[in-house]
């Protein structure tokens, strides 16, 4: 049998959670469907086109600066053409109406827009909704905001969860060289991974603040933070002035997040303003990790509040401090949290689930 081709589009030369996923979700079809084949098409020098080669997707060189740039669209119709495409599957904002026009050239092609981020598009965009033939949300929040807010076609949006090949996430977690590399012996660990877009960033302030209040009580305790971005010198200042400058390690952007987060005794991830799914949330659980973080967007949906995660309100610091306390002072609960958490992201959150259930959206759409 001949399998329905799908193209995943995503013009961009950064790599963040919504690149990755369009790579992974691409490469979870091709594995466990046997009824389609995934495509990405991407800049030929991208991370993501290397991402793409590295996990074996057959990758396409697409470039497209604006949703009605000539290049961009003319490039796209040949990709389509050639490879005799039936599906394009689109999570970039910008390239949403660039596939939607390529329905006045192919009848028979069916566009997917996937919404990772609850942010609303100005009124004159919404309509690419209702010309989409599915749309697909990264979690309930995200849907519900579309149909509510944003007016799209309740009959047409389903929520889709991220899906994660947990073998290979967890493959390299050896530890060992990061505790010699940090001095973490007998320490306490907790820490975050997150964009540094701001001082504020992902919530990492408060878990510095909640440090600082605690470091007298807990004086083995260690703050590791990755990630980067303009606001990391910001942070690092704030450290030092908060007086545990020798408390809190600001790591970088890592690859290879699993081995940090297995360093860890308890993961955090307290974003303040909006989230749309939160997969540090899966990971750090897939690893057994205590999690503690905020009720924002999508996040609630990654856990089971007091018995996968500790969920408390962004900003609250002393709720913070309460949270960290209830998991330090408790060593089984902290255990058992961290067992709960495996067994519930394996259970829901594979790659071979969301594979499953998006063949299944593919095909409803082709009938």
């Amino acid at each position: 049998m001949n399998k329905k081709k799908v193209l995943f589009i995503f013009s961009s030369f950064s790599f963040g959670g919504a690149e990755k996923m369009t790579a992974d979700t691409a490469s979870a079809i091709n594995k466990f469907s046997n009824e389609f084949e995934a495509f990405v098409a991407t800049p030929k020098e991208s991370p993501l086109s290397k991402y793409s080669n590295e996990k074996q997707i057959k990758t396409l060189n697409f470039n497209c600066r604006g949703t009605f740039t000539p290049t961009g669209i003319l490039k796209l119709f040949k990709i389509i053409k050639k490879e005799k495409i039936d599906i394009i599957h689109v999570q970039q904002g910008k390239l949403f109406w660039t596939a939607l026009l390529m329905k006045l050239f192919f009848c028979n092609v069916k566009v997917v827009l996937h919404r990772t981020q609850d942010t609303r598009h100005k009124w004159y965009a919404r309509y690419h909704y209702r010309i989409a033939d599915k749309v697909l949300a990264v979690s309930d929040i995200v849907k519900n905001n579309m149909i509510e807010i944003d007016k799209a076609p309740a009959k047409k949006v389903q929520t889709l969860y991220n899906g994660f090949d947990f073998d290979n996430f967890r493959k390299d977690i050896d530890i060992s060289d990061i505790i010699k590399e940090y001095g973490l012996e007998n320490k306490i660990v907790i820490g975050a991974v997150g964009a540094m877009v701001s001082l504020e960033g992902k919530g990492q302030i408060y878990l510095m603040q909640a440090l600082a209040k605690m470091r007298n009580q807990y004086p083995n305790l260690i703050c590791i933070l990755l990630g980067d971005g303009p606001g990391k010198k910001e942070q690092e200042e704030y450290a030092k002035k908060l007086g545990i400058g020798d408390k809190v390690i600001f790591a970088g952007y890592k690859s290879n997040i699993a081995k940090y987060i297995n360093a860890m005794d308890i993961f955090c991830l307290l974003s303040c303003d909006t989230e749309g799914f939160g997969n540090v949330n899966i990971e750090a659980q897939s690893l057994a990790k205590p999690v503690i973080t905020t009720n924002i967007g999508g996040i609630p949906e990654t856990v089971i509040e007091n018995k996968t995660a500790l969920i408390v309100n962004p900003r609250d610091v002393e709720a913070l401090i309460v949270a960290i306390k209830k998991l330090l002072d408790n060593k089984n609960y902290a255990l058992d949290m961290g067992a709960q958490g495996k067994k519930f992201v394996e259970n829901k959150f594979s790659d071979k689930i969301m594979a499953g259930n998006l063949s299944e959206i593919y095909k409803e759409i082709l009938q």
